[in-house]
């Protein structure tokens, strides 16, 4: 029977896309920066990127801070640094705080009958300002996030701290359910957690990081872990 769940916050609970766009937008127009719908898209893909370069341990945090900024920059005229550029988006993504439709009720049915904990890759200043405003810390019995922990998802260094932090951990009563093939399923996965994707655009699994179950809707959870 499952009692714990391990729940992913970003593109599973928050909107980041929809985050990202409004946080750029608002360090863009801070700048005097004129910019375009294919500029935030193309800065999206940069982040991206670097995210995963992360999780393999091909960069640092601190360097994924501003190299994205670097890059994406790089097409402007302008006088701000990366690394004054990353601080204002940071702050401007710390005050973004757009849920996917569902995600309240997931989290006030989960609290209710789960230990439930958050496992998010990301920064402290951001994760936690966007948590705060939301109104959602109040949920989860504690909250994990990757710079805290000293390690990001899918690092075994991440789920071996949250192991070491919940009462009573056990695989064989705990579920790990989030978006991203590349953290939440392949770090699940090899750390025996059971897997669920949170997959709405119904994208293909990659053969090396298929989940022990899918779900299309945030609706459809309550139902699924009844069923394990």
């Amino acid at each position: 029977m499952i009692d714990t769940v391990l729940l992913d916050l970003d593109d599973t609970i928050f909107d980041f896309k929809a985050c990202e766009r409004k946080a750029l937008s608002a360090a863009l127009t801070k700048c005097g920066l004129v910019f375009s719908a294919e500029d935030v898209a193309d800065y999206s893909k940069i982040n991206d990127l670097m995210w995963k370069l992360l999780e393999k341990g091909e960069i640092k945090r601190e360097e994924l801070r501003t190299r994205r900024f670097e890059v994406f920059l790089s097409r402007y005229e302008t006088n701000v640094t990366p690394s004054e550029f990353a601080d204002l988006y940071m702050q401007m993504l710390s005050e973004t705080d757009v849920l996917i439709d569902g995600a309240r009720e997931l989290l006030e049915y989960l609290s209710k009958n789960y230990r439930l904990y958050a496992v998010t890759n990301g920064y402290v200043q951001t994760q936690s300002g966007r948590i705060s405003r939301a109104d959602i810390g109040k949920y989860f019995r504690e909250i994990f996030i990757s710079q805290n922990v000293g390690a990001p998802k899918p690092k075994k260094e991440f789920f071996d701290y949250c192991a070491a932090h919940i009462p009573s951990f056990s695989l064989e009563s705990t579920v790990l359910i989030g978006d991203s093939p590349t953290s939440d399923v392949l770090g699940g996965n090899e750390y025996g957690i059971f897997t669920i994707r949170y997959n709405p655009a119904r994208l293909e699994n990659p053969p090396d990081k298929t989940p022990k179950r899918e779900v299309y809707a945030l609706s459809e959870i309550p139902e699924l872990l009844l069923s394990l």
